[in-house]
């Protein structure tokens, strides 16, 4: 490693950190991740630069040459798009090993992974792309142990690291520029209020990489950041990005009231669990700023919500649509067929009951994808579908033996016909947010298919 700059007594490297996602449905989402570990490791005084695969400035070999870094982070925020009609079309670990070739073909410097997509694969996704190093989870505090690691010189006995926690006062790195090209072409900037998830769906990993807790920031520094990303960076809209928003701590209800009370006029969506929330809930969160709601209903009768380790019903689901109907709120559910417990008559059933979701806009997928330390993944191998050599870095998908998964497909894309707030499969959508976007449309797209 040639020789690396000191200022105060400290080693400092030049770094540059690659977000690798270039998917854009159902909107492009703005690296965060990155952001994030791009103000990690200039608190430490570090020189980063950020390169985003999906709206360069140059090229990968270009920006190399003329930054010249000593370490490479390359953040994976997804591995396959979930779709299991179209799987193969966005895998990305093809992509970040080219990346990987490409870096090491100009410099053969360290590269290390880390991000969501990364990190419930890590070891496969390591060895497959690579890499030297890679981190699961949060990284704002694991990063600075494996840069100050590679500096050091010394041998590094484990190539990945785990999550030392989050740094809940450090703002993430956004870069101005980049922003705004996120939001020419539609998308919304991502703002986490809280890691961690307290639910135990059968199919997430989410829980595993990040923690099966929530654990909030302060809400008054959570609003102060709002108040900067607007004042500094022209933002008014935002997504947050919590696992889900409306926790049964209260804590969604706290952060609205403080954004009213601090006068803070921002459009939000959120992620939301149909249970934990009354109507003044939402309509607190309204008067907040809230304009559209995205629902993990994930299934649609009880019996595959029961499969799913879901802790609602259906009638939930029904109960929270409605209120978003009085309260006049954009509401989409994404839900999954062909999961366990399926059959011909949960699927009717399924089917009967999202006509009554007059309203709302369905997003539907076609088998459960399967991650390692998942309930679905134990099903799985206990069932015999999968043993414990497979390897999930390639999509594998759960579908229940009771059904034919053609003859279902077919059932969901008759039952939908003529209606333009059913979406399946996923690569409809698709096509329909690409058409609105050519129009001039920004932001989340699917809510300019709900009248009110």
């Amino acid at each position: 490693m040639r020789e690396l700059e000191k200022r105060s007594n400290l080693i400092m490297a030049k770094i540059l950190l690659i977000s690798a996602n270039t998917y854009v449905y159902p909107y492009p989402v703005y690296p965060i991740g990155m952001a994030a570990i791009s103000a990690a490791l200039k608190k430490n005084n570090h020189t980063v630069l950020q390169y985003d695969c999906l709206f360069p400035n140059k090229s990968l070999r270009e920006t190399i040459a003329e930054f010249n870094p000593n370490i490479v982070g390359i953040s994976v925020r997804n591995i396959d798009n979930e779709d299991y009609l179209a799987a193969d079309n966005h895998w990305s670990c093809d992509v970040v090993k080219n990346l990987i070739r490409e870096i090491k073909s100009v410099n053969n410097i360290p590269v290390f992974l880390g991000g969501a997509g990364f990190s419930v694969v890590a070891e496969k996704f390591l060895d497959y792309a690579n890499a030297d190093f890679g981190i699961v989870g949060a990284g704002e505090k694991s990063v600075q142990v494996l840069v100050s690691n590679i500096l050091s010189g010394e041998n590094i006995k484990e190539n990945i690291f785990s999550s030392q926690g989050f740094d809940s006062a450090l703002e993430p790195d956004i870069d101005k520029n980049l922003l705004q090209k996120y939001m020419r072409s539609g998308g919304l900037l991502g703002v986490l209020t809280k890691r961690g998830c307290a639910y135990k769906c059968g199919y997430c990993s989410y829980p595993s990489i990040d923690g099966r807790k929530f654990a909030a920031f302060e809400v008054k520094t959570i609003v102060g950041y709002i108040k900067k990303l607007q004042q500094e960076m022209g933002v008014n809209e935002i997504f947050f990005t919590d696992s889900v928003f409306n926790d049964s701590c209260g804590y969604a209800c706290d952060l609205c009231r403080e954004i009213i009370s601090q006068n803070v006029k921002i459009k939000f969506a959120a992620y939301f669990n149909p249970a934990n929330v009354s109507f003044e809930d939402l309509k607190l969160f309204k008067e907040a700023g809230l304009f559209a709601v995205e629902l993990g209903t994930d299934a649609a009768c009880d019996t595959t919500l029961n499969a799913l380790k879901k802790t609602f019903k259906f009638d939930d689901v029904l109960k929270f649509q409605s209120m978003c109907d009085d309260l006049r709120l954009p509401c989409s559910h994404f839900i999954i067929f062909g999961g366990p417990d399926e059959t011909y008559g949960t699927i009717q059933e399924s089917l009967d009951n999202i006509k009554k979701i007059n309203n709302g806009v369905v997003m539907v997928f076609s088998g459960v994808r399967v991650h390692y330390n998942t309930e679905i993944y134990n099903r799985a191998l206990k069932e015999g579908k999968l043993t414990k050599d497979t390897n999930l870095l390639k999509p594998y998908y759960y579908f229940s033996d009771k059904i034919n998964i053609s003859k279902m497909n077919d059932m969901i894309l008759q039952s939908f016909k003529g209606n333009r707030k059913r979406i399946f499969p996923p690569e409809k959508g698709e096509e329909m947010m690409r058409t609105l976007r050519g129009f001039g449309y920004k932001g989340l797209l699917w809510d300019t298919l709900i009248k009110f």
